[in-house]
């Protein structure tokens, strides 16, 4: 014959059954998928906002620097190469007289992800573009020699 523990019929159930660890685990499922999601997408957005900037002040800074060379000796000349320290990001600047004897040069700063490496911007390509114009001007020109 067994003989039944007094105790043990007393006692409280200490663990979880197994319907109520699947409940709990299919709750936590439905809750952490969105935020995984968002999480993704909060970092992808950084990571895009992030190469935008650089893009943007890499170009104007291109511009401002062309802009005083052009001060000092008036060529119409293209510059072009990698933006340091960024893997697939470059610059293009291209500085045109716009006519004989105009006085006028424009400069065309464009920095751009290069995503298919060619070197080159094709359309479609992430890019920021200031484009300025100087004036040939004496003073400039004593001023940047």
């Amino acid at each position: 014959m067994s003989q039944r523990d007094p105790d043990r019929a007393s006692r409280k159930r200490t663990g979880q059954s197994l319907l109520e660890v699947i409940a709990a685990t299919t709750i936590i499922a439905i809750a952490l998928v969105p935020a995984l999601k968002l999480m993704r997408d909060s970092v992808r957005i950084g990571r895009q906002t992030e190469t935008a900037n650089i893009l943007a002040t890499f170009s104007m800074s291109k511009l401002e620097e062309h802009l005083a060379r052009t001060a000092a000796n008036w060529k119409a000349t293209e510059d072009s190469g990698p933006i340091p320290n960024y893997a697939g990001l470059r610059y293009q600047v291209t500085k045109l007289d716009e006519g004989l004897g105009s006085g006028l040069m424009r400069i065309t700063a464009t920095a751009y992800e290069d995503t298919n490496r060619n070197g080159k911007w094709d359309n479609g390509e992430r890019n920021a573009v200031f484009v300025c114009k100087v004036a040939k001007n004496a003073a400039y020109e004593q001023e940047a020699s």
